[in-house]
């Protein structure tokens, strides 16, 4: 038994494979851009893709160093403090609902092209587990968390200290 299609029914199986061939295509197409822009996803954009090229610290409350000396102001210039700056920074996750904090620092990021941001990050000089916080000046209802690993390498730099 043969079955053969005639005519108006080729017609039709033909735009209906093609249908579905297009569908499957734009199918591909979405699943592919959200396996692309969930890539980027671990990244915020509040360096707006910007070099830095230093950070000035302004200690609000009562900074210490490793040896006890008080600090108020301190400037990171270096290529390693600026890269976990822009590492704490661009990783920082973003926390839900509305803060309520007190600022230990005051944070000026500059950028290469000499535009700058401000932020308030707290980082304490302790050696207890702690994730830091980061909040943009412009925007200081809106947090976002540093991971205890950034955090003490932050605390580490910023108080000049080495964990024990």
């Amino acid at each position: 038994m043969e079955c053969r299609l005639n005519e108006p029914d080729k017609d039709l199986y033909f735009r209906d494979v093609m249908i579905i061939k297009k569908a499957l295509m734009v199918l591909f197409a979405l699943c592919m851009f959200g396996i692309f822009a969930g890539c980027g996803s671990n990244n915020n954009n509040l360096l707006e893709n910007k070099a830095i090229s230093s950070v000035d610290l302004e200690c609000r409350n009562q900074c210490t160093m490793r040896d006890g000396t008080p600090f108020i102001h301190r400037e990171f210039k270096e290529e390693a403090e600026l890269k976990l700056f822009t590492d704490a920074i661009q990783k920082a996750e973003k926390l839900p609902g509305i803060l309520d904090y007190e600022v230990i620092f005051k944070m000026r990021v500059t950028f290469e092209d000499r535009t700058s941001k401000r932020f308030y990050l707290n980082i304490s000089n302790t050696t207890d587990l702690q994730t830091g916080l980061l909040v943009e000046q412009s925007n200081s209802e809106q947090g976002f968390q540093i991971s205890p690993k950034i955090s003490e390498r932050l605390r580490e730099v910023i108080y000049n200290t080495k964990a024990s």
